[in-house]
């Protein structure tokens, strides 16, 4: 069989051959309207804060993280992301093909998340196999889990996560679908709210590259 350079077997990998194309679907063709976007944002700031909470804990790969939400849900950087993209989808009022698109994401996270705790299981042994008996994988625990090592939240964990980005980017997304609702779905004309919608993606847009900006003079000084 001929074989395919690894920088373009991606391309074959579910996220780029199914999920993107559904997600430009969505983007052009669904049609928001306040309540969808009311929804579906709840649950996006919902999904974001449980991401930016958990990347100022994690410590991939060197330590056994169960502190902060990690000592309440196993994976809540997947359950974060997972509720992003059902709030897109509540949005977008995306019915069978949003539906589609989150249960490929969910049968993409499960093989995922397989394949990590064979790898966490090797790694830490019985403190890990005692901490997957008493935290549950995606739905959160009433009570923290008391084992393992603690330590605080970190800023500087969560910059070096980069996970900025992601609240920047999908804050932008919102606000675009905002703009549509509110100039092609209801044909509002360009009001004061429109302008102040379009800074603020311009505004974050810029918070990115300034943040990239700040990193690369921060590895060029090392």
């Amino acid at each position: 069989m001929f074989p395919v350079p690894e920088r373009y077997q991606r391309i074959f990998r579910l996220r780029f051959a199914v999920l993107y194309p559904l997600g430009a679907y969505l983007v052009f063709f669904a049609m928001p309207d306040d309540r969808s976007l009311r929804l579906g944002t709840a649950f996006i700031v919902v999904g974001v804060l449980m991401r930016l909470w958990s990347n100022g804990y994690a410590i991939k790969l060197d330590k056994l993280t169960t502190s902060g939400p990690y000592a309440l849900v196993r994976n809540p950087l997947y359950l974060g992301t997972g509720l992003i993209l059902l709030g897109l989808v509540l949005m977008l009022k995306a019915s069978w093909i949003g539906l589609a698109a989150l249960v490929m994401v969910a049968v993409a996270y499960t093989r995922t998340i397989r394949n990590e705790e064979r790898m966490l299981a090797d790694k830490f042994g019985a403190a890990y196999l005692d901490y997957r008996a008493r935290v549950p994988a995606m739905w959160p625990a009433w009570r923290p889990y008391a084992g393992g090592e603690k330590w605080p939240f970190s800023f500087e964990r969560l910059w070096q996560s980069r996970e900025h980005k992601v609240f920047l980017w999908v804050s932008i997304i919102v606000i675009g679908f905002h703009l549509k609702e509110e100039l092609l779905a209801e044909g509002e004309p360009v009001d004061t709210k429109i302008v102040w919608l379009v800074v603020a993606a311009c505004v974050l847009g810029l918070l990115d590259l300034l943040g990239e900006y700040i990193r690369s003079r921060g590895r060029k000084a090392r």
